[in-house]
């Protein structure tokens, strides 16, 4: 009895070593959704012309894609938005580069905050919880140039109340410490 049992544990040892860990068996038929020249594209990482889109296993030995934004810490995701606004940044650039000119006035400080809320708003509105960290971002940076910006002080605390109370995450530190 014991050698059967030890001989069936042997062969799901072997079993299971085989279909997580062990060597992958060859790829003969390509994935008919996977682009010709095998480029990895997406909205948040571009083309990538010697990506592996070979299949993952949950069990590792195979490629796993990247986690995507807002995954893990508060922290760590990525300073830019997975969303492009191309019209927004630019106005929001142009508006920053006066303000911090020579001779800039109130009225300069006035249009790089309006810029600022206005791509905090978009993010904030976009329906995905996922762009909250961003719009944290532009609400702070709206207090840099106008202190007094009552919208930006109530959605900044509208989102840090979502990441404290609803899904208990540290609040992002998004549009604290950096330049723009």
């Amino acid at each position: 009895m014991q050698k059967l049992f030890a001989g069936s544990s042997l062969a799901c040892s072997a079993l299971l070593l085989a279909s997580c860990g062990g060597a992958n068996p060859p790829v003969t038929k390509q994935n008919s959704n996977a682009p010709a020249n095998r480029a990895q594209t997406s909205l948040q990482h571009g083309t990538s012309p010697s990506a592996n889109l070979g299949v993952a296993s949950s069990h590792g030995g195979g490629t796993a894609a990247p986690p995507p934004a807002g995954a893990g810490p508060a922290t760590s995701a990525p300073a830019k938005a997975p969303v492009e606004t191309p019209e927004l940044d630019a106005k929001i650039e142009k508006a920053t580069a006066k303000s911090k000119g020579s001779g800039a006035s109130a009225a300069d400080k006035k249009a790089a905050a309006a810029a600022f809320l206005a791509r905090g708003n978009f993010y904030y509105e976009a329906g995905n919880p996922m762009l909250y960290r961003y719009a944290l971002g532009d609400f702070r940076r709206v207090l840099r140039y106008d202190p007094d910006n009552g919208e930006a002080k109530e959605k900044i605390k509208q989102i840090e109340d979502i990441y404290t109370y609803s899904v208990k995450k540290p609040i992002p530190d998004n549009g604290l410490n950096d330049e723009q």
